[in-house]
């Protein structure tokens, strides 16, 4: 969902430069949108040449992905708590959206500006692919041993499906990151329904199993 961005030079005198430029950047789009942004700005901001921010970034929207690492970890955080977590599946999906909401919304502005960056850099878009196909494989896993074990209906190819359950989540996160006064706990709501309605073809698998006391999930 959230791309890791390049990797760091190799001399302390590199690292502290791209820090500063990264700095300087994390500063200006808490102000201003990235389009608004000019690569002068930034240079000068961090006290270094025009020249230099190139070395390091190809472009405004490659500064911005090394921004969103964290953020990529704490995706990958949430996908382990709904594929391996010991509550009810909605209760799982529910509270790793909650988290991830909570996290993405600490780092609002880059978020936003990773929105714009991926419409128009080719490599940023690419990047969050990638991310969003790591993410997807553990929850394409779940998937199947669901259906193995005959908890879960066939359906869908699982990994198209992971995938797409991915993007119910890119789409409530968008949605905050733009409205951050706009009520969570519906738009979590529905979209954990949307996960436990594709997943397991019926509203809770744990409402059919109290209503059957022979039954175990």
């Amino acid at each position: 969902m959230t791309p890791v961005g390049p990797p760091a030079a190799s001399s302390p005198r590199g690292d502290r430069r791209r820090e500063a430029l990264l700095a300087a950047l994390d500063d200006r789009l808490r102000t201003t949108a990235l389009d608004d942004i000019s690569v002068a700005d930034l240079t000068d901001a961090a006290g270094i040449t025009r020249s230099a921010f190139y070395f390091y970034f190809d472009s405004k929207a490659a500064a911005v992905s090394v921004l969103l690492v964290v953020v990529n970890e704490e995706a990958r955080a949430s996908t382990e708590m709904i594929v391996g977590g010991a509550d009810a599946f909605r209760a799982r999906v529910t509270a790793a959206l909650s988290l991830l909401v909570e996290r993405v919304l600490d780092s609002g502005h880059i978020y936003r500006a990773l929105l714009t960056a991926r419409t128009t850099h080719d490599a940023t878009r690419e990047m969050w692919d990638e991310g969003r196909r790591i993410l997807a494989a553990p929850i394409a896993d779940f998937l199947r041993a669901e259906r193995a074990a005959g908890r879960a209906p066939e359906g869908a190819d699982a990994t198209v499906l992971a995938e797409s359950l991915i993007h119910i989540n890119e789409s409530v996160l968008e949605r905050l990151v733009y409205v951050p006064d706009a009520p969570r706990e519906p738009l979590i709501a529905t979209a954990a329904d949307m996960w436990v309605r594709a997943v397991y073809g019926r509203p809770d698998p744990a409402v059919d199993a109290a209503a059957d006391p022979g039954r175990t999930e």
